[in-house]
């Protein structure tokens, strides 16, 4: 079964595989690799592909906001998340943050910058007070320490929060 998808190229240097909120596979790919390398790639991670599009199926579709109800659920989160975060910080001796940000990423739930600065996207308002907020903004502060997801960034994530991974989960898309 050959597995549609959308094909990006750009001035990458290594595949990656996307599944987009809909379900649609999106493959980004250096500018002259070949198609035949691009499928065979898509065909030994087909498993994976299926599992994630299968998670997306089943979801209710998300309720699409104006600009005014974007710009209040940031608000909402910015007067929520700010003390949250100086609460879940303190006493982990954490390098200054530079900056709190609240985006209109659909993307991602939040981000570390190199120069410290903190994103988090506006959806996380849907969800303030739970614990998947706060299995957020931990795995955001352990990026202030550990820049990538190897095992000591995973190791400093779990000693702060040992149930993350049940946490993070609350939530599936």
């Amino acid at each position: 079964m050959q597995i549609p998808y959308t094909l990006i190229r750009s001035k990458r240097r290594s595949l990656s595989l996307q599944i987009s909120p809909s379900g649609e596979l999106i493959v980004r790919s250096p500018l002259k690799l070949s198609l035949l390398t691009i499928e065979n790639f898509i065909e030994q991670k087909k498993d994976w592909i299926l599992k994630h599009q299968e998670k997306y199926k089943n979801l209710p579709p998300r309720k699409i906001l104006t600009q005014s109800e974007i710009k209040g659920e940031k608000e909402k989160l910015r007067n929520y998340i700010i003390p949250r975060i100086s609460e879940l910080a303190r006493g982990k001796n954490l390098p200054n943050i530079t900056s709190i940000k609240i985006t209109s990423s659909e993307k991602r739930w939040g981000s570390c910058s190199s120069k410290n600065g903190l994103c988090f996207s506006y959806r996380l308002a849907e969800y303030i007070g739970s614990d998947f907020v706060d299995a957020t903004i931990i795995h955001e502060l352990a990026h202030l320490i550990e820049k990538n997801h190897q095992k000591p960034f995973w190791n400093l994530v779990y000693s702060w929060m040992p149930d993350y991974e049940k946490n993070i989960k609350l939530i599936k898309h």
